[in-house]
């Protein structure tokens, strides 16, 4: 039987707008944008807390962020175009286009190192090169990278070790420059952004991108407080970590990347994308490999492709269900940020959703369950409820997995319900007793086992 994902996703979005506004103030995380792609098609999109913290500016779906190094998949789709043009061949030496890529000694010999080597993180050269670009915000220009080049630059035997490397992306940018005989800026954008009809996404910082773009914010230090950032354009460095863009954008790339959307391979070819999502080396996290310009690891045994980013005042992710066809896109401003644990958290409802759909057959009908349905207090705990299909689930708002992390709560009676949970040290077999004062449309409290929680009036989390 097909396992009925679109009303998985339903009954996520629901669970997410209960959860997200919790989980960020939880977190202190600034804002937070999420959204969810099915089949091609952009089924969620939302903004969580600010973009500007001081003048209580609301994050929005439209709201830009630094997409940092999401962007090297952005630029292996541009390798990917010109390798289909026959202009480049992923197992060429980099040497053939870039005569400057040459180590000034024997042990900096760099004449093996491939294009494919490059975007699969195996070229075994260092970093971010020999400048403090990611302290100072000063990133090296073209002929400031090509100065990089020495000695120092080699850390392993090309092919040998999984090492990932900005500069090594930083290289590519130079060689789709050289053979496609236009910037790299002007490359991606006539091909990739234009081509997708990105309306606020670019390949580096600019004055344009000002009055898109959230304000990023600073972890928090013992004694200060998260202190937003100033932008700065990462110049040779973009094709590793310059783009910005935001949620509707990046659900168009996506789709553009799906092997299920027959359209999109107009924009990139199959053959291609299946290059890109096959494994070339494992990373040395666990049960996680590194494909071109894709980070592929599985959640609840499907295989998911994408990419984290890291930049000053900004944590980004975006994933796609290969299989399945479900992209999640998870965008926040600070640096000191559970988005990736979101982004896994969203897959791992929408799985659980699917996986033990059958468990709430034969359950009684909940009739009003918005009458249920908040957040709890004690001193204890907080806990939210959401009415899904014939249950309710109760879960953390600190949680990074509502319903791996959750209790089931079943009808046995009227306002009673059985919790079932998978820790054996919660209150798993005891009854949920939802309290109502008289005339009231909520319950005011609920008594999980002997605990008592209190209704909070306030219904978010700010």
């Amino acid at each position: 039987m097909e396992k009925d994902y679109a009303k998985s996703l339903k009954y996520t979005v629901k669970i997410l707008d209960a959860w997200l506004p919790w989980k960020i103030s939880y977190d202190r995380i600034p804002g937070i944008v999420v959204g969810i792609v099915y089949k091609g098609k952009l089924v969620y999109q939302k903004g969580f807390g600010y973009l500007d913290v001081e003048k209580k500016i609301l994050m929005t779906p439209k709201t830009s962020f630094r997409i940092a190094s999401l962007s090297k998949t952005f630029t292996t789709v541009a390798i990917m175009q010109l390798v289909e043009e026959g202009k480049i061949k992923l197992d060429d030496s980099v040497q053939k286009y870039l005569n400057w890529f040459k180590g000034n000694t024997k042990e900096a010999d760099l004449k093996n190192i491939t294009i494919r080597q490059l975007l699969s993180h195996t070229g075994g050269v260092f970093r971010d090169g020999d400048t403090s670009h990611w302290a100072d915000g000063i990133f090296p220009d073209a002929t400031e990278l090509k100065k990089a080049v020495s000695a120092r630059s080699v850390v392993f035997e090309n092919a040998t070790h999984f090492k990932y490397s900005n500069f090594g992306f930083a290289v590519l940018g130079e060689v789709i420059r050289k053979v496609s005989g236009l910037s790299y800026e002007k490359y991606v954008t006539e091909n990739i952004i234009e081509k997708l009809r990105l309306e606020r996404t670019s390949p580096d910082y600019n004055k344009e991108s000002e009055v898109w773009i959230s304000k990023g914010y600073s972890r928090p230090i013992p004694g200060k407080g998260r202190e937003a950032f100033s932008h700065s354009k990462t110049n040779a460095y973009a094709p590793a970590t310059g783009f910005l863009s935001n949620v509707t954008d990046l659900a168009k790339f996506i789709s553009a990347l799906s092997l299920k959307q027959k359209k999109a391979d107009a924009f990139l070819g199959r053959e291609s994308k299946k290059e890109m999502m096959k494994a070339h080396w494992r990373t040395g996290e666990e049960d996680e490999e590194y494909g071109l310009g894709l980070d592929i690891y599985k959640i609840k045994g499907r295989k998911i492709v994408g990419h984290s980013g890291g930049f000053a005042g900004f944590v980004t992710e975006f994933s796609l269900d290969v299989k399945n066809d479900i992209g999640v896109i998870t965008l926040t401003n600070t640096n000191d940020s559970s988005g990736d644990v979101i982004n896994s958290g969203i897959f791992e409802t929408v799985y659980g959703l699917v996986d033990e759909g059958d468990m709430q057959s034969e359950n009684k009908k909940i009739l009003n369950q918005e009458r249920f349905e908040g957040i709890y207090r004690s001193q204890m705990l907080d806990a939210i409820v959401v009415g899904i299909k014939n249950t309710l689930l109760s879960f953390s708002p600190k949680s990074n997995s509502p319903l791996r992390n959750g209790t089931i709560l079943k009808l046995r009676s009227k306002n009673k319900f059985l919790m079932e949970t998978k820790s054996n040290f919660a209150s798993q077999g005891e009854m949920a007793n939802f309290i109502f004062r008289k005339e009231a449309k909520k319950a005011s409290r609920v008594f999980f086992g002997a605990m008592p929680l209190e209704r909070l009036e306030k219904e978010s989390g700010e």
